[in-house]
Formats: structure tokens, C-alpha cells, sequence
């Protein structure tokens, strides 16, 4: 077996706060640089050097950006209580509504009284 120096797909992801999916992807772009080595399961790759990832804006934004979190959670209750709301308002129209006759049996259907 292979001694290897360096970071695993699933060590870079836990480090940089990303998905495997994602360090995948920026492997595949060039972001950052890997090399594929055998291994037990097959070819995997190693990363060397983790590069220093920041997110665009991240400083312009770092202020608001706990206020803007909180703006989404709002909207989406906002989002579940207007849902609800409809629902009771149907359900109150429905409960509102004219009563339905009672259904008469087929009996009574067929031995009606002729007018």
C-alpha cells in the first residue's frame, strides 16, 4: 500500500466546510490541484495543499449577512402561515357552505310518490 501525504476528498471537504461533491467539482475546474493515486478501492485523489477558499463578498456582506439569514427564516414562516391560513379559510367556507340533503335510499328512489 501507498504512504500517502496529503488530504483525502472527504478530509478536504470537513476542512474547508464544503461538500465532496463540491471539492469534485473544483478538482475537475482546476481550483484545486490533486493528484490521482492508486489505492486499495482504486484511483483516488490526494490533495496536497489545501488552498485558502473564501467566499466571494464574504467581507462586504459579513455585517448583514445574520440579517439576512434572519429576513429568509421570516419569509418562509411568512410562506407557512399564509398556506395555513388559506386552508382554514377553505375549510370555513366549506363548514359555512349550504347543507347537503340526505342521500334517500334506493328504495325511496324507486317507490317515490308520483306527483
Amino acid at each position: 500500500m501507498l504512504l500517502m501525504n496529503g488530504y483525502t476528498i472527504r478530509e478536504a471537504a470537513a476542512a474547508l466546510g464544503l461538500s465532496m461533491v463540491t471539492i469534485r467539482r473544483y478538482i475537475k475546474s482546476g481550483k484545486i490541484k490533486a493528484k490521482l493515486v492508486p489505492s486499495k478501492f482504486g484511483n483516488s485523489y490526494i490533495i496536497e495543499d489545501l488552498p485558502l477558499l473564501s467566499k466571494p463578498l464574504s467581507d462586504n456582506l459579513s455585517p448583514i449577512q445574520p440579517l439576512i439569514n434572519r429576513i429568509e427564516q421570516l419569509s418562509q414562516e411568512v410562506g407557512y402561515w399564509k398556506a395555513k391560513a388559506e386552508m382554514l379559510q377553505e375549510r370555513l367556507l366549506l363548514l359555512e357552505g349550504p347543507k347537503q340533503t340526505p342521500k334517500q335510499r334506493w328504495w325511496q328512489r324507486l317507490f317515490r310518490p308520483w306527483h
